[in-house]
């Protein structure tokens, strides 16, 4: 189970300015370069976690960050 956080348009300093917020509030991340119809974007992930619960836990802190989130079965 994972965390997405955003998928950005191909905009790396964002993808990263993302990544510097999570990994700041103590999360671990990825990223994931995948095209889609609107254009290339960089999914930027966290996890991966044991539980759904931990998911939802870190989603809850991600939402305190102000970020988009959604908890997925990965």
């Amino acid at each position: 189970t994972g965390v997405q956080t955003c998928a950005l348009p191909i905009y790396a300093a964002k993808a990263k300015e993302a990544r510097s917020k999570l990994e700041n509030a103590g999360l671990k991340t990825y990223t994931q370069e995948v095209d889609t119809k609107e254009g290339k974007r960089i999914r930027v992930r966290v996890g991966p976690f044991a539980t759904k619960e931990e998911a939802d836990k870190a989603a809850e802190k991600i939402r305190k960050l102000n970020l988009p989130t959604s908890v997925l079965k990965l």
